[in-house]
């Protein structure tokens, strides 16, 4: 059996939280939310070193839709992340709905007695854990 790796990011303008699952447990972690340069551009830098340490198989990204599941502005961008990370990783990229992932990180954090204005990133982290696992609980693998 081969044991596949997943990475889960939430895509935002200033961070991008990253989670981590693999095939054997289906659980997913999150471990770590990169700072994009101040200029509004990827931190492929930095995102260059966590992808190839952890060399996944697959990536999924949170595909930030509206209420009435509609595209808005962010949703291009994380589909554009998407689509630069595929051609550069030459690794396949699934996307997921992840409406009210970031206000059910925010609860989660705040039940794990979190300050209530509590740390982006750390917000944005636990997203992409959240955005991952529903990627997990409702996808059929080899």
């Amino acid at each position: 059996m081969t044991i596949k790796t997943y990475l889960g990011f939430d895509v935002g303008t200033k961070r991008t939280g990253i989670a981590i699952a693999n095939s054997l447990t289906s659980h997913a972690n999150g471990i770590e939310t990169v700072t994009h340069n101040k200029d509004g551009s990827t931190n492929w830098r930095e995102l260059d070193v966590i992808i190839n340490e952890h060399k996944p198989d697959i990536f999924i990204i949170g595909l930030p839709l509206d209420k009435d599941n509609q595209e808005q502005e962010m949703t291009f961008i994380a589909k554009s992340f998407g689509r630069k990370l595929e051609k550069r990783f030459n690794i396949s990229v699934f996307f997921i709905d992840e409406y009210l992932s970031s206000l059910e990180a925010k609860k989660q954090l705040k039940w794990h007695h979190a300050h209530k204005n509590a740390d982006r990133g750390e917000v944005d982290k636990r997203s992409a854990e959240l955005i991952l696992q529903t990627w997990l609980n409702e996808t059929t693998r080899d």
